[in-house]
């Protein structure tokens, strides 16, 4: 029940995430030994894919591998070179063969003066020699941890093919790691999701296509739609044709009798013209007159300021006289501020005195009651485990008396035959 609600919980969380196993290691020993041959193939590949490399480079990873790898690798490169060179002879021989001048010769000639059917021979002898040592690298590279790990990790020439069967093997791996990882239930649970999947799939398509038949009837109006307003669109040009063309004539004839207007109005303005200089000459004299006024009233006003002045300057003299007061009693209260302020600073080093106590206090009685809380944790931790201990002990001593005393039944009642 607790591993459905798990399921369900995760079903939740990511719907993908029913599809992934919910263990995630190998329990039987089987599965392992599985894997371990898969993991151990794949190595092997791994291994053989560089083999063209470490043989045409032998002195560059000299320092990779020890002194008969390298041996063995320089004898299987000349193997793949005589193997190339019969491969070149043989195929050469192919295409002279219908010419009736194929050579003769044996397996213990020269290469290049075997017959066709004794390079045949010669390359299936090469071929089983390759295979051979082949095993025999591999078997040293497997005793050789060291060696196997650096050229694995440092060696990644290798063809493309080569690398496409390595990602193929690392799939294969995946797939088959999750079906070992995958029990019964969890295949069937599998195959339900995926089955109600596919229905709500089929459901999906079957609103999908009404969905769509809906569309086509909705361009169907929509097209319709637009014909119409096409149509309309149409009239309104022609319209706003006949409009502009109307304008046009309406705009001559109001630039017509705007000019009209503005003739009319320019012979109004030079009127105008003539009556506004009048009145300037008018008011120039009205000027003249005000400012004779005001010559007057600014000389009254000058006799004004001077009295205002005088008294100004004696309001000054009695201003710098009681500053003068306020000034000494400001000197007598700032020097009784910094007698107060030395006393305040006085009492506030002795408070940071004693603030820093009452903190260390304070930390010092937290760290005691955290000291407690985990000693009474760890008694009942120790508490439960002994209880737990005791019941399976119990639980032990009553199956065991239980057995001995039907054994005891069972000679009982073999002694009474």
């Amino acid at each position: 029940k607790q591993w459905y609600q798990r399921r369900v919980r995760a079903k939740r969380e990511d719907p993908l995430k029913i599809l992934d196993p919910s263990s995630k290691k190998l329990v039987t020993v089987e599965s392992q030994r599985i894997m371990a041959v898969l993991d151990d193939t794949i190595c092997k590949i791994r291994l053989i894919t560089l083999l063209p490399e470490l043989t045409q480079n032998t002195d560059k990873y000299a320092g990779l591998i020890s002194a008969d790898i390298t041996a063995m690798l320089k004898e299987h490169y000349k193997l793949e070179l005589l193997f190339s060179k019969v491969f070149m002879l043989q195929e050469e021989e192919e295409t002279v063969a219908h010419t009736g001048s194929a050579k003769k010769g044996g397996i213990d000639g020269d290469v290049e003066q075997m017959s066709y059917d004794s390079l045949c021979t010669y390359r299936s002898q090469l071929q089983q020699q390759i295979r051979h040592s082949t095993r025999s690298i591999v078997r040293l590279f497997t005793r050789n941890h060291s060696s196997l790990e650096a050229v694995l990790k440092k060696v990644s020439e290798r063809p493309s093919a080569a690398t496409s069967l390595i990602s193929t093997s690392n799939n294969l791996r995946s797939i088959i790691m999750e079906k070992l990882l995958t029990t019964r239930e969890e295949e069937e649970e599998r195959s339900r999701y995926i089955q109600q999947i596919i229905q709500r799939e089929a459901k999906a398509s079957v609103e999908v296509k009404r969905l769509e038949g809906l569309l086509q009837e909705a361009s169907e109006e929509r097209e319709a739609d637009l014909n119409k307003r096409n149509v309309e669109i149409k009239k309104l040009k022609s319209d706003l044709a006949q409009l502009q063309k109307s304008s046009n004539e309406t705009n001559k004839r109001i630039k017509s009798d705007s000019m009209k207007q503005e003739l009319t109005d320019t012979k109004t303005s030079d009127g105008k013209c003539e009556r506004l200089n009048q009145s300037i000459a008018q008011l120039r004299t009205q000027l003249a007159q005000a400012v004779a006024e005001h010559r007057q009233s600014e000389q009254i006003l000058r006799s004004r300021k001077i009295k205002t002045e005088s008294a100004l300057e004696t309001w000054i003299a009695k201003y710098d006289t009681d500053m003068g007061e306020r000034q000494d009693e400001y000197e007598q209260i700032e020097a009784v501020y910094k007698v107060e302020k030395q006393q305040l600073e006085d009492l506030e080093e002795r408070f940071a005195v004693l603030e820093e106590e009452y903190n260390r206090i304070i930390e010092e009685r937290r760290i005691n009651a955290e000291l407690k809380a985990e000693e009474e944790r760890r008694l009942r931790l120790l508490t439960k485990a002994a209880v737990v201990i005791q019941a399976h002990w119990r639980s032990y001593s009553t199956r065991k008396k239980l057995k001995q005393k039907k054994k005891g039944k069972k000679g009982k009642k073999g002694k009474r035959k």
